[in-house]
């Protein structure tokens, strides 16, 4: 919360001066691991990221950072999704594979590029995403890699249009 509040008071470079570039990707990092694109604090990551896009970091580094700690968050949110499904799968047991028949039509790398495009361009909160694969059954070791350039996607995309809206507001 004082992080959102920091962000709304104080203009990026003044954010980034005080914090330091180093520590920027950091914080980035920090959020992405442990809040990323969770329903609840996604806002805030978005926001941290354009900041210090916009005070002075590097995009393309926070993009990288960002990126991989947003895969961390989503690897550890797949896999508490994955220990607390096992018993709540046989209720849904229909429902789910009436889904997974319908996305079994299609090949898989379709399916991969669209899981791609919903995880690296959307701003759809990661969780229902990840609570969507595990209820679906898809393997972990199949979707790490697009979980990895899917989140160094959108915090680059993010970073960019961070730092090339400071002209426009600051």
């Amino acid at each position: 919360m004082a992080l959102a509040v920091g962000l709304y008071y104080y203009p990026p470079n003044t954010i980034v001066d005080h914090i330091g570039v180093e520590n920027s990707y950091l914080t980035v990092f920090s959020i992405a691991a442990f809040g990323g694109l969770s329903s609840l604090t996604s806002g805030i990551f978005y926001a941290a990221v354009v900041t210090f896009s916009s005070g002075g970091a590097n995009p393309w580094l926070l993009g990288v950072v960002g990126g991989i700690g947003i895969s961390i968050g989503d690897s550890i949110i797949f896999g508490l999704f994955s220990y607390g499904l096992q018993n709540v799968r046989r209720s849904w047991k229909d429902k789910v594979e009436r889904i997974r028949s319908y996305v079994d039509y299609y090949p898989n790398r379709i399916v991969y590029t669209t899981l791609f495009l919903i995880l690296g361009f959307s701003p759809l909160p990661n969780d229902i995403v990840m609570f969507a694969l595990v209820t679906l059954g898809f393997q972990y070791l199949k979707i790490a890699p697009i979980l990895v350039l899917s989140g160094i996607t959108i915090t680059t995309v993010t970073a960019l249009l961070g730092e090339s809206f400071t002209s426009y507001f600051f």
